[in-house]
């Protein structure tokens, strides 16, 4: 893959609601993991990262295009107007820009909200435009709506692969040369108590009360994720159609690798072995030699006990069979886990290291699992100069996704 250049980039964080406040963020610190709101009843933890409700304040958004929406949806679109303005792409082209935006379970607080409505109010109480408010595939349609784009528009549901997922197909689009541009990218806001405790009794979330350390991926007393939401879409183009703009470059999508588990619905295959061919796949596609792997991985990296330890298990043998040991890092302590949304955060936060010669932390991590056989990004944001990074994301279902990204 040769043609594709990122020119936009736009999210909204639970750390900051732009690429800058996000960027800071990252490289100072900070942890967005914090008390349940209501949650004194709820077992475990009772903590999430979640993005403050003041995300909109600074949005230029017309009311219009933030009518009937969803949070899920408004993440969405805010993430989409940044990644349009640092792009200066307007107008985009309406028959040649793609909107291709991933996430899991569309907009379902919304739901379980209106079902206790309902259930205490009656039937005057139910939201009349409730299934355009909720359904996954609103976030595109808004985004088209928005801009009064004719492309394709598609909704990727792939778990917490989606927004990776959705950067490799609209990738793929622009390489062979359906459209000249595509907002892609991932929105999630699944902060209910109703799917905290699902997980929870699933053993799928930390239970150690300590914020800062609740989530720690890689680290040797991990014990589960921290739930997380918001949103990260990229503008991608052509590149030839970059250069006749006079575009600002802001990196390549080099290679795309996805490979499917076929093991368990939630649990990994425990020797890495899909997710190994997911990260092969992806250098194949961008023809670099699997002994010269790129020199930073944006890991996965949930702090789940069987998650880290098969991609542990991946990474070690992609290592093994290179010339150089990777610095690997993951965002989930900073962020939590922002499922479908992961994938593109970790990716934006890649690309603001190749710009700016840093590796952000593995936050929360201070005991790397000796198992590791690689170099964890620990403590602190780590000076770096590199020209190309993996980003990894996996989700239930058996879903292995990998991009490679250069300069």
């Amino acid at each position: 893959m040769e043609h594709v250049a990122v020119t936009g980039m736009g999210i909204v964080a639970p750390i900051g609601h732009d690429v800058e406040t996000f960027w800071q963020g990252l490289i100072e610190g900070s942890c967005a993991v914090a008390p349940i709101p209501g949650g004194d009843g709820l077992p475990g933890n009772r903590l999430w990262a979640a993005v403050p409700d003041t995300f909109l304040e600074r949005a230029p958004l017309p009311a219009e295009a933030l009518r009937n929406t969803d949070r899920f949806t408004r993440f969405a679109l805010v993430a989409a107007d940044q990644a349009v303005r640092q792009a200066a792409a307007e107008p985009l082209d309406t028959l040649r820009t793609a909107v291709v935006i991933g996430n899991t379970m569309g907009g379902f607080p919304f739901v379980t909200a209106a079902q206790q409505e309902y259930l205490t109010q009656g039937s005057r109480s139910v939201p009349p435009k409730l299934m355009a408010l909720v359904i996954p595939n609103m976030p595109a349609a808004r985004v088209a709506l928005h801009y009064r784009l004719h492309g394709p528009q598609l909704a990727l549901s792939t778990a917490c692969a989606s927004s990776l997922d959705a950067v490799g197909l609209a990738a793929r689009m622009i390489e062979r040369g359906e459209v000249d541009l595509a907002l892609a990218g991932g929105t999630e806001d699944l902060l209910a108590h109703l799917v905290y405790e699902s997980l929870m009794r699933a053993g799928a979330l930390s239970r150690n009360p300590d914020p800062a350390t609740a989530s720690r991926p890689f680290d040797a007393a991990r014990d589960g994720f921290v739930m997380g939401n918001g949103a990260a879409l990229l503008l991608l183009e052509r590149a030839e159609h970059a250069a006749a703009r006079g575009a600002r470059v802001l990196a390549h999508i080099r290679g795309y690798g996805q490979v499917a588990d076929a093991y368990h619905i939630t649990s990994p295959e425990p020797s890495g072995e899909w997710e190994l061919l997911a990260m092969r796949h992806a250098l194949d596609d961008a023809a670099l030699d699997t002994r010269r792997t790129p020199p930073v991985i944006f890991a996965h990296g949930t702090a789940t006990v069987v998650g880290d330890a098969a991609e542990i298990a991946a990474i070690n043998r992609l290592c093994a069979a290179s010339a150089r040991v990777p610095s690997v890092t993951s965002l989930k302590g900073h962020l939590g886990h922002s499922m479908a949304a992961s994938g593109v955060m970790s990716l934006i936060a890649g690309i603001l290291g190749l710009e700016r010669g840093l590796v952000v932390q593995t936050l929360g991590t201070h005991r790397v699992d000796a198992a590791a056989h690689f170099d964890v990004v620990a403590e602190r944001a780590r000076p770096l100069s590199f020209d190309s990074f993996h980003v990894n994301a996996f989700g239930f279902g058996g879903q292995n996704s990998s991009l490679v990204v250069s300069r």
